[in-house]
C-alpha cells in the first residue's frame, strides 16, 4: 500500500475510511492511498529549552528599521497637534494620513512572533514517518513519536561584540576627519566635496545608530542579567516614544513659559538648562515606570532605564547628526563624536538612575501588586466601556464586558506576597561555528527535529553561563570592581539627580560658548573654550557611567 508523500485534501468522487492518525483515500481507479494526518498542536513541555543560530546584527537592523519611521511619525504627529490647536482640519487630516502608514509599519515590525517547534523523540512504539502540516513528511532513522507546538519567540538578546562596534564607530569618525582634511586643502577640495556627498548618508546612519548599539552592547553583559530580545526592544521603543511628548513640550509649551522680558541668551539658557531636562527626564522616567510590573529589582530597573535612555538618544541623534551634515564634514564629525561618547551615555545614565529607584520600588511586592492591580483595573474598565458602546474589544463574541477574573486588591496583594520569583528564559543562542551546544554534547544525540519553519532546536533544560556565545550572561564581579553605586533608592531624589545632571550638561555647554564670546575671546578662543569644557563634560559622564555600571553589578540582589 503506497504512502502518499503529501497530505491530500478532499477529493471529489472518492470514498475513504479513517483510522487514528491517518486517512484512507480511494481514487477513481480504485487505488487505495494511505494518507497520514499531521498531529495536532499540543501544549509545549515545561522543562525544555530552545536554541537558535546566533544572528548578532539582526538587532541593529531592527533598531534602524524602527527609528526611521518613528522619527517621521514624531513630526507627522506634531502636525496633528498643531492642527488641533490652530483649528486647521487640513493639517490634521494630512498629518493623520502620513502617520497611519508609519504606525502600521512599526507595529508590523514588532508584532509578536510565534515559533512552530516540532519534537521527535525516540520511542519503539512510534513511527519512522510523520506528516508535516505544510505538506510532505519527516523521516527518522529510528522510530519516534512526534509532537508540535507553538511558543512565543523569547530569544535572548544577541548583540555584536562591543569591541567590534566601537572599532566601526572609530572608523566612521576617522572617515569624517579624512573628509575634513581633504576639504581644507585646495588641491583636494573638489575630491573632498564629491566624497562627502557620496558618504553623507552612510555617515549619518552609522553616526547616529552605531554608538547607541555600542553602549547597549557594553552595558548589557556588564550588568549580567539574562535579557529577552523582545523585552529589550520594547524598552528601546519606549525610549523613542518618550521623545515625542518631550519634543512637543520643548517646541510648543516651554517657550510660552519663558517671560518675554528675558533677553535672547537667557531664554535659550532657560530652555536648555531648565525646560529640556525637566520634561525629558520626566517623560523618560514615565516610560520606565510602564515596565514596573515586569521589573524585578534595582539591577533590572537600571537596565530598563539605561535602555530607555538609549532609545531617547537614538531619536535625538537622528535629528542632530542629520542637521549637522549641513555644516559640512567637520561639523558632522564633531557632532557624531561628542554625541557618541558624551550625550548618548548621558541620556542613558540619567535615566538609569531613575530606573534603579523604580527597581527598588519593585522589590516591595505589596506596592508592586497594588500598582499592577490598578493598571489591570483600568484596562478592564476600558474594555467594559468599549463593549458598552458596542465594540467587541476582547473578541469573545459578545458585548458583556470583560469576562475574565476580576481579583480584588486584597487578593492581588496576597498572591504577590506568596509568589516565588524564579529564573526565566528558556532560550539560548548558538554560534554558527559551534558543533554542539554548551554542556549538551554532540548534536547527533539530541532528541529533536530541526523545524523547517523556525530552524529551532528543542532540548531538555540545562543551565549554562553562555559566556562563550557573547550573549547575556551572569558572571561574578572582579575583586577590583567594587565601587559603590551612588544612585538614590528613592524615586524623587533619583529623578531630581537625573534632572540636575542633565541640566548641568546642557547649561554649562551653552555657557562655555556664550561667556568667552561676551568676554571678547574671539572665534578661536571661544572654540578652544567650548572644546575644553566639552572634554571635561564627556570625561565626567564616562566616569559616572563606569562607576554606576560597576556599582550596580555589585549590588547584593539577584535582580
Amino acid at each position: 500500500m503506497p504512502w502518499a508523500s503529501r497530505v491530500m485534501g478532499d477529493l471529489s468522487g472518492t470514498h475513504g475510511g479513517e483510522m487514528e492518525g491517518e486517512r484512507i483515500l480511494i481514487d477513481a481507479l480504485n487505488r487505495r492511498f494511505r494518507v497520514m494526518v499531521p498531529v495536532r498542536l499540543s501544549e509545549p513541555p515545561a522543562n525544555l529549552r530552545i536554541a537558535r543560530t546566533s544572528r548578532p546584527w539582526r538587532i541593529y537592523f531592527s533598531m534602524l528599521g524602527t527609528v526611521l519611521p518613528a522619527f517621521f511619525l514624531m513630526y507627522s504627529s506634531l502636525f496633528i497637534i498643531i492642527g488641533v490647536v490652530d483649528s486647521e482640519p487640513i493639517m490634521v487630516l494630512s498629518g493623520g494620513m502620513c502617520s497611519l502608514p508609519l504606525v502600521v509599519l512599526i507595529f508590523r515590525l514588532h508584532r509578536p512572533r510565534l515559533v512552530h517547534v516540532r519534537l521527535a523523540t525516540a520511542n519503539e512504539q512510534g513511527s519512522n514517518v510523520h506528516a508535516l502540516p505544510e505538506g510532505g513528511s519527516l523521516r527518522t532513522p529510528v522510530k519516534t513519536t512526534f509532537t508540535r507546538f507553538l511558543v512565543r519567540d523569547d530569544s535572548v538578546l544577541d548583540m555584536p561584540p562591543s569591541k567590534q562596534l566601537w572599532v566601526i564607530f572609530a572608523i566612521t569618525v576617522s572617515i569624517g576627519i579624512i573628509l575634513t582634511v581633504l576639504l581644507f586643502q585646495n588641491s583636494t577640495e573638489l575630491a573632498g566635496n564629491a566624497l562627502f556627498v557620496l558618504l553623507a548618508i552612510p555617515l549619518w546612519l552609522a553616526g547616529f545608530s552605531l554608538p547607541v548599539l555600542a553602549w547597549w552592547g557594553t552595558s548589557t553583559p556588564f550588568i549580567g542579567l539574562p535579557t529577552r530580545r523582545r523585552e529589550a526592544e520594547s524598552w528601546l521603543i519606549a525610549g523613542m516614544a518618550s521623545a515625542f511628548p518631550a519634543f512637543v513640550f520643548n517646541s510648543l509649551v516651554a517657550p510660552e513659559l519663558i517671560p518675554s522680558s528675558f533677553p535672547l541668551w537667557a531664554t535659550e539658557l532657560a530652555l536648555l538648562a531648565l525646560g529640556a531636562p525637566l520634561c525629558e527626564e520626566l517623560f523618560k522616567g514615565m516610560a520606565v515606570a510602564l515596565f514596573l510590573p515586569s521589573i524585578k529589582g534595582p539591577k533590572h530597573g537600571f537596565q530598563v532605564g539605561f535602555t530607555v535612555g538609549l532609545g531617547f538618544a537614538l531619536i535625538e541623534n537622528f535629528q542632530y547628526i542629520g542637521s549637522s551634515l549641513l555644516g559640512g564634514p567637520l561639523a558632522a564629525t564633531l557632532t557624531i563624536l561628542v554625541r557618541g561618547i558624551g550625550s548618548i551615555p548621558g541620556h542613558a545614565v540619567w535615566t538609569a538612575m531613575t530606573g534603579t529607584a523604580i527597581g527598588w520600588m519593585a522589590t516591595d511586592k505589596a506596592f508592586k501588586a497594588k500598582m499592577t492591580w490598578r493598571a489591570k483595573s483600568l484596562a478592564i474598565s476600558a474594555i467594559d466601556v468599549a463593549e458598552g458602546l458596542g465594540l467587541d474589544t476582547d473578541g469573545d463574541g459578545d458585548l458583556s464586558g470583560f469576562d475574565g477574573e476580576r481579583p480584588t486588591l486584597e487578593d492581588a496583594v496576597k498572591d504577590a506576597m506568596a509568589e516565588q520569583t524564579g529564573p526565566d528564559g528558556a532560550w539560548i543562542v548558538m554560534d554558527p561555528s559551534q558543533s554542539s551546544l554548551p554542556g549538551l554534547g554532540d548534536p547527533a544525540s539530541y532528541p529533536v527535529e530541526m523545524s523547517p519553519v523556525s530552524g529551532s532546536i528543542l532540548m531538555p533544560t540545562m543551565r549554562s553561563t553562555m559566556g562563550d556565545n557573547g550573549v547575556s550572561y551572569s558572571k561574578p564581579p572582579d575583586s577590583s570592581d567594587l565601587p559603590i553605586s551612588f544612585s538614590p533608592k528613592s524615586l524623587g531624589p533619583a529623578l531630581g539627580l537625573a534632572m540636575v545632571g542633565h541640566s548641568l550638561w546642557n547649561g554649562t555647554s551653552y555657557l562655555s560658548g556664550y561667556v568667552p564670546g561676551m568676554m571678547g575671546f574671539g572665534e578661536f578662543g571661544t572654540g578652544l573654550a567650548v572644546l575644553g569644557w566639552t572634554i571635561i563634560l564627556i570625561a565626567t559622564v564616562l566616569v559616572v557611567a563606569r562607576r554606576l555600571l560597576r556599582g550596580i553589578r555589585t549590588l547584593d540582589t539577584p535582580f
